[in-house]
C-alpha cells in the first residue's frame, strides 16, 4: 500500500494544554475527595530532529498499530483474529490526496453516527503509537522496536479482577502501553506510554489532511 504523509503538531503550546488540561482534572478530583493522579512530570514537546512537521506512513501500519494496541491478553488464542479485525473495520476509512497527505476517505467522514467518536479515538491511538514507534527508532538506532500492551506485561502479579478494580483508583493509573526498544546483547530500553498521552491525541481534518 502506498506511503502518505501525515502532518504532526508537536508544540510547547500543546503541551501547555495538555498540562493546563491535567490541572483543572486534579483541582476536579481533589473537589471530590478523590486521590490524586499519578502524572507525567514537565510535558514538553518532541524535538523536531525527532520527528519534524510530518511522517510518511501507509495505512496498513497505522491499522496494525491499532490492532496491536487494542487487543486484550485474556482473547488467548483469539488473539491473533482480533488484531487482524482490528486492522480491517477501518481498512477503507484512510486513502491519499493529490497533495501526498493521507486523509479520511469519502467512508471515513461519513462513518454511521455512534462510531464517529469511537473512530476518532481509535484512530487517534493507532497514529499516535505509529509516530512514537518512529520517535524510538531515532532515539535508538539499530534497536528493533516493539509496542507492548501493558494488560499482558503487567498481568502476572498486578492486574486486579473483581471488585478491586472499581474501588482501587490506583489501578487506573497503570499505562496502557510500553514501547520497548531491544538490541542482542544490550538491555531493553522501556518508555511507558500513560493515558493521558494518547487521550490527547486526536484526529481533525484541516484542508483534506490529518492532524495528529
Amino acid at each position: 500500500m502506498k506511503p502518505w504523509h501525515v502532518q504532526v503538531t508537536s508544540t510547547s503550546a500543546l503541551a501547555g494544554a495538555v498540562a493546563d488540561a491535567a490541572a483543572k482534572d486534579d483541582k476536579e478530583r481533589l473537589e471530590d475527595g478523590r486521590e490524586p493522579v499519578r502524572r507525567k512530570p514537565e510535558l514538553r514537546r518532541v524535538p523536531a530532529v525527532e520527528v519534524g512537521q510530518s511522517v510518511t506512513v501507509t495505512p496498513w501500519e497505522v491499522l496494525h498499530a491499532l490492532g496491536r494496541a487494542t487487543v486484550l491478553s485474556r482473547q488467548g488464542a483469539g488473539r491473533g483474529l482480533a488484531e487482524h479485525w482490528g486492522c480491517l473495520k477501518y481498512c477503507q476509512a484512510l486513502e491519499g490526496s493529490a497533495g501526498k497527505y493521507m486523509k479520511l476517505s469519502e467512508e471515513g467522514l461519513n462513518p454511521r453516527r455512534h462510531y464517529k467518536t469511537v473512530q476518532s479515538g481509535e484512530l487517534g491511538i493507532g497514529f499516535a503509537l505509529a509516530v512514537a514507534e518512529r520517535i524510538v527508532r531515532k532515539r535508538y538506532p539499530g534497536h528493533s522496536v516493539s509496542v507492548v500492551d501493558a494488560d499482558i506485561a503487567l498481568q502476572a502479579g498486578w492486574v486486579l479482577v473483581g471488585k478491586d478494580v472499581r474501588r482501587r483508583d490506583w489501578v487506573r493509573q497503570r499505562p496502557d502501553f510500553f514501547l520497548e526498544a531491544w538490541n542482542p546483547g544490550e538491555p531493553s530500553k522501556v518508555r511507558a506510554v500513560w493515558p493521558g498521552e494518547l487521550r490527547f491525541v486526536g484526529l481533525s481534518l484541516k484542508h483534506g489532511e490529518l492532524v495528529a
